[in-house]
């Protein structure tokens, strides 16, 4: 790869701070850094603390990424209540004058030019960058392009002079797609629009591929008169995806492979090729015990092998998950003695790239996280959809109706309804045993090929990372 370390150039960093939009921030850093362009990462002080811990499994060290830790007042981020949630939105606003003087200190020292990506929900932490000399702005959008296609969708008024392709393009999944009150706080609306409507931006980022959502792409791009770059799936493995070599499906060769293997990854070297169901909510999501039990009689129930990641969410400025935070979920008496070898519940970390890249892995039951999905698809594996919030009911349409790589096992009209055990072994022994789920399951296959040929020397994804290279240091 050519260094373009003489550039001048450096880029600024900046996530909404919580794991999930965090974690591809990252992924863009290192990307960008390949290709020797100094990044400064800048969040508050505890969620980069976080957010290196969890990684060290995939990353060792984070050469040419330096960590600017902010901070703001405490009492914000440490409550969920609605009010006092958006108190800590309005709070990371106070995070403006310190990028600014970070952006400052960078042009009077070597660089002539500042490349500020931020999250779109950093707009207002970010518009006063304007007054900057010599720096410009661009959007990464952690979210899918169905996703924000469809709430520019939602949000188009009847004076809008855009033509009907968007509105074809979405008419044959009308009937499934959410509304975007059923989904978000009421504030969400007028933020699409504000976001739809942003001028101050040098172009947009987005975590995709055209083989996954070229469509989307292609008609936000429509919608555009700033350039649009898809520079993912950025993930773990973005070395792979990125850099023209081949990734393995062999738990040796995971990106994330450590030095002791997880008691989850030694399990799996024992089961048949794609015999296990892997079943995790991400780091956002409690159940009740209620739809524990059912999810924990319908896991049984299916007779399939399965991991079963239980853990209470994660707690903002706690990263360490201990026995005395998963010791309330209770699970059916005797569940554990009676699946033996069939199941493990896991109440730790584990490492879920690896565990998805697993040959004996066939599936996998989550929530529709965006994050989750790119991993879940690059190495190949089908997916049994339940979407719990914000995004995740969009992306259930993606990737159950447009794409075809997974079977719903919750529909979000029903989002407040017990799913109960009956429903959940039905979905898994769909998604695992029978033809409509092999078929999935090539779909799946087809899609991570693609993907896998698309990052390769020559491939649209390559070529897409390094026009935006070209750009930045142009």
């Amino acid at each position: 790869m050519a260094s373009n370390s003489n550039i001048e150039v450096a880029v600024v960093m900046v996530p909404f701070p919580e794991y999930g939009h965090q974690t591809p921030f990252l992924h863009l850093s290192h990307l960008i850094a390949s290709y020797d362009i100094p990044v400064h990462y800048v969040s508050i002080g505890a969620r980069n603390h976080e957010l290196k811990l969890r990684q060290q499994a995939g990353y060792q060290l984070f050469p040419n990424i330096q960590f600017h830790d902010l901070s703001i007042p405490e009492n914000s981020s440490s409550t969920e209540k609605e009010e006092e949630y958006l108190s800590y939105l309005e709070s990371l606003n106070l995070l403006g004058g310190p990028l600014g003087d970070i952006c400052r200190a960078l042009l009077l020292s070597s660089c002539r030019r500042v490349v500020v990506i931020h999250d779109s929900i950093m707009l207002s932490v970010v518009q006063g960058m304007i007054s900057v000399a010599n720096a410009e702005t661009y959007i990464f959008h952690v979210i899918s392009a169905f996703t924000v296609c469809s709430l520019f969708h939602q949000v188009r008024g009847n004076d809008d002079d855009q033509d009907d392709d968007q509105h074809l393009l979405f008419l044959p999944f009308q009937a499934h797609l959410p509304s975007m009150d059923s989904c978000y706080k009421p504030e969400m609306p007028e933020f699409v629009k504000i976001l739809r409507r942003w001028t101050f931006k040098s172009g947009d980022i987005f975590n995709t591929c055209r083989d996954i959502e070229g469509p989307y792409l292609d008609a936000l791009a429509k919608q555009s008169d700033r350039p649009i770059w898809s520079l993912g799936p950025l993930i773990n493995n973005v070395h792979i995806v990125h850099n023209n070599q081949e990734s393995s499906s062999s738990s040796s060769s995971s990106p994330n492979k450590i030095l002791s293997r997880h008691r989850c990854i030694e399990w799996l070297d024992k089961k048949p090729k794609n015999s296990v169901i892997y079943v995790s909510f991400g780091t956002v999501t409690t159940f009740s015990p209620e739809q524990i039990n059912e999810l924990a009689l319908g896991l049984e129930r299916s007779n399939q092998n399965f991991i079963w990641v239980l853990r209470e969410k994660d707690k903002k400025g706690n990263d360490v998950m201990t026995e005395k935070d998963v010791s309330k979920t209770k699970l059916p008496a005797g569940l554990e003695e009676r699946v033996g070898e069939r199941g493990i519940i896991a109440r730790e970390w584990v490492p879920q790239l690896e565990i998805l890249g697993h040959p004996a892995t066939g599936g996998y039951l989550f929530h529709s996280g965006w994050n989750s999905f790119l991993e879940s698809v690059t190495v190949g594996v089908p997916m049994a959809t339940w979407p719990i919030h914000s995004d995740n009911p969009f992306n259930d349409v993606l990737i159950t109706k447009v794409l075809k790589v997974g079977v719903v096992v919750r529909e979000w009209t029903h989002k407040d309804e017990l799913v109960r055990s009956n429903t959940i072994e039905n979905a898994v022994r769909t998604l695992m045993t029978s033809p409509e789920g092999e078929e999935m399951r090539q779909r799946a296959l087809d899609l991570s090929q693609a993907i896998k040929i698309s990052g390769r020397d020559g491939g649209a994804t390559k070529k897409q990372a390094e026009s935006f290279i070209a750009h930045i240091t142009r």
